[in-house]
């Protein structure tokens, strides 16, 4: 049994920025595709040899992505949207972003794969649409706006 105290209830902390960390394949590559395609930069590099990592921490404003090459890395089969959410962990990364179609068009222009198209959420306020990055994660683009009620 617990006893409950002062120490046990409420926030366990005062969170602030987001920070999310991906298991890739190849740290070079997938570092630069965040640096060539969403204006990432890399913040700090380390090689951990007695764990056969390599890690590289890349941030663009006040977002920050951990990316970690592990030589027992291996890969998960997340279906594209809307089934992404049937596997445990997380679905997707999601930038807002101001303009959604400007986004859409340059996206478009490039050798992106959309992983489901532009799509309008009216009673949340979202336009939204996915893209896989090049090691195959799920990237979500969404521009809010005031629902109509």
């Amino acid at each position: 049994m617990v006893m409950m105290t002062e120490q046990n209830t409420g926030v366990v902390a005062t969170v602030k920025n987001l920070g999310i960390s991906l298991a890739v394949s190849n740290l070079e590559e997938t570092a630069k595709w965040y640096q060539e395609n969403l204006g990432f930069e890399e913040v700090l590099r380390r090689e951990f040899p007695e764990y056969g990592t390599r890690i590289v921490f890349l941030e663009v404003n006040t977002v920050r992505i951990e990316l970690i090459e592990d030589q027992k890395w291996h890969p998960i089969d997340r279906p594209n949207p809307p089934q992404h959410t049937t596997i445990q962990g997380v679905s997707q990364i999601t930038f807002k972003v101001d303009n959604i179609e400007e986004v859409i068009a340059k996206v478009k222009s490039r050798p992106i794969t959309i992983a489901w198209d532009l799509i309008v959420v009216e009673d949340i306020g979202f336009k939204e649409f996915f893209v896989r990055d090049n090691e195959g994660n799920i990237v979500q683009f969404v521009e809010t706006f005031e629902p109509n009620k």
